[in-house]
């Protein structure tokens, strides 16, 4: 008789607490995601609201003790624009994420005509035809002269230079408030098959191009130098330009060619000098 009893009073608990769960299960239930975010082009409007819609079907009547940023993230992956920002729980039922757009920067060409459209750290953000950017309608930085390849959402890679061309857009962007602002394009040229051979050619709003060469030793430096050099903010040294030093000035803007290059005798500096010629050669 006190086996049945204990049963009985084990049984009633067992109701008891799954009853008292499922209560508040239920109230713990997710019904609304709040997706802010903050947005520099009118596309994104509208891909904010299919994101927000995917993001709620993702949790809608998920208990939000066990909602997870994960989840999250795997949405976002769909949506390469946007990057999030937080992630935090309003209980008993909401989920607020706060995400931002990431502005184009770079248009890729490929090799059937169309573009990479890229941010600034390299991501592929989408492939269109045309290599204008989506948030104001001005140019993408061009950069031509890549084998490069990915998905969206994905770095672009596939070609070897593509970490030294980010690394040095990234200090050029610095030092310029802005690489779109001053940039037209970016070539990669390769004379040779040696890496050393290699070299990047800027075409600067002006009309003056930068000739970097061996950009991936001494990116960095490399890219301080010629846009201190290109903003007027560093002289030749002497040595570089016969013992006279010299600015750059408005008028040098207009054409010729700023050449970057190692140091023949010592690999560890960079040497800059200004050749008026308007020749396309590397020099």
């Amino acid at each position: 008789m006190r086996i049945r009893n204990v049963v009985a009073v084990i049984l009633t608990a067992i109701v008891f607490l799954s009853a008292a769960a499922l209560g508040v299960s239920n109230v713990y239930r997710v019904d609304a995601v709040t997706l802010d975010v903050s947005v520099i082009s009118d596309a994104a409007r509208e891909e904010a609201d299919a994101l927000q819609k995917n993001l709620l079907g993702r949790y809608e009547k998920d208990s939000i003790f066990f909602a997870s940023e994960r989840e999250a993230e795997e949405e976002f992956a769909a949506f390469p624009y946007f990057r999030m920002v937080s992630f935090r729980k309003e209980y008993p039922n909401r989920l607020v994420i706060s995400a931002s757009e990431d502005a184009e920067v770079f248009a890729a060409a490929r090799e059937d005509g169309s573009y990479y459209i890229l941010g600034g750290d390299g991501t592929i953000l989408g492939i269109r035809e045309d290599s204008s950017n989506r948030s104001d309608g001005g140019a993408n930085v061009v950069v031509t002269g890549l084998s490069a390849s990915g998905e969206r959402g994905e770095v672009l890679g596939g070609d070897g230079c593509i970490p030294a061309l980010l690394s040095f857009c990234r200090a050029a962007d610095s030092l310029l408030n802005g690489l779109r602002s001053n940039v037209v394009s970016v070539e990669i040229v390769r004379p040779t098959s040696s890496s050393e051979d290699m070299y990047f050619c800027l075409s600067m709003r002006e009309g003056v191009k930068i000739y970097v060469h061996n950009p991936e030793n001494l990116t960095a430096a490399k890219a301080e130098r010629a846009l201190g050099f290109y903003l007027g903010t560093l002289p030749d040294r002497p040595e570089e330009s016969g013992g006279r030093q010299e600015w750059m000035t408005d008028a040098k803007r207009l054409g010729g060619r700023i050449i970057v290059t190692d140091d023949a005798y010592d690999g560890e500096n960079v040497l800059v000098s200004y050749d008026p010629q308007t020749s396309s050669a590397a020099g």
